[in-house]
């Protein structure tokens, strides 16, 4: 069974430094996952102070969602199986509602941030993931991820490589009939391809696409591009070893049929 929410990425905003947060603003520009959890903990004690301070509400939602995209891959599309391991789903059930939390303050705080678009997205895609395909259809989270990844796709379209275009994607290559929609899925994952040419993740993305399609030949295009590509500095540089590897893999699986 298909899980609803195989996307990925939230946008990596390095943000005002003031006081507490300036040591967390230069935290969260790296990859290690203990400078985030660092990050997480000196925003939300500002946000104790100040409940209202944008800065700290989507700096804390940033450093909580890539603690979670690091330990669970980015939660990407596969060719075959799925990222909803009994030890992702705990970790996405901990620590998404933290991170959703603050994305919604953020967005009330600034509602045409790019940052706090993509912040919400991201955080409601790993708390749909954590509550299983069933529980994410009858709690209407389909609806609502549609409506957070279309505010990035109408408003940011570029942003975060395309991120809205990517997640939308995602979202129709992986969800169970009648929510998936192939076609679509393919139009998104062009278009974001289109709009940032420059991420591995979004070559990633199609040569998932091609070979769930069962189409080796393009697929192999799209993997060899991934493998080749450096990564962006944007948020798929938390999962670059895992498009490598991956992609790697799946050449050799594509070579050998």
């Amino acid at each position: 069974m298909r899980h609803l929410f195989y996307v990925a990425l939230f946008g990596v905003a390095l943000l005002p430094a003031v006081g507490a947060a300036e040591d967390a603003s230069a935290l969260v520009g790296g990859t290690d996952v203990a400078d985030f959890e660092r990050a997480s903990r000196l925003y939300e004690a500002r946000i104790a102070e100040n409940p209202d301070d944008f800065a700290a509400r989507v700096g804390a939602a940033i450093a909580l969602n890539q603690i979670m995209a690091v330990r669970s891959n980015g939660n990407l599309p596969l060719v075959d199986g799925l990222q909803d391991t009994p030890a992702n789903k705990a970790l996405w059930s901990e620590l998404a509602p933290r991170a959703l939390e603050h994305a919604r303050a953020a967005l009330a705080l600034r509602p045409g941030s790019p940052e706090a678009a993509t912040t919400i997205a991201t955080s409601y895609m790993f708390h749909a993931s954590s509550l299983g395909i069933i529980s994410s259809i009858l709690s209407g989270a389909a609806g609502e991820f549609r409506t957070h990844a279309g505010r990035l796709i109408d408003d940011h379209p570029r942003h975060e490589d395309a991120l809205g275009d990517y997640m939308m994607g995602s979202f129709l290559l992986v969800a169970p009939w009648p929510v998936s929609d192939m076609d679509e899925a393919r139009v998104h994952f062009t278009k974001a391809a289109e709009l940032a040419p420059s991420s591995a993740r979004n070559e990633y993305g199609l040569a998932v696409y091609w070979a769930r399609e069962g189409d080796a030949s393009r697929a192999r295009t799209h993997f060899e591009k991934a493998v080749a590509m450096p990564c962006t500095a944007n948020s798929e540089r938390l999962f670059c070893d895992f498009i490598k590897q991956t992609s790697k893999r799946e050449l050799g699986r594509l070579g050998s049929r």
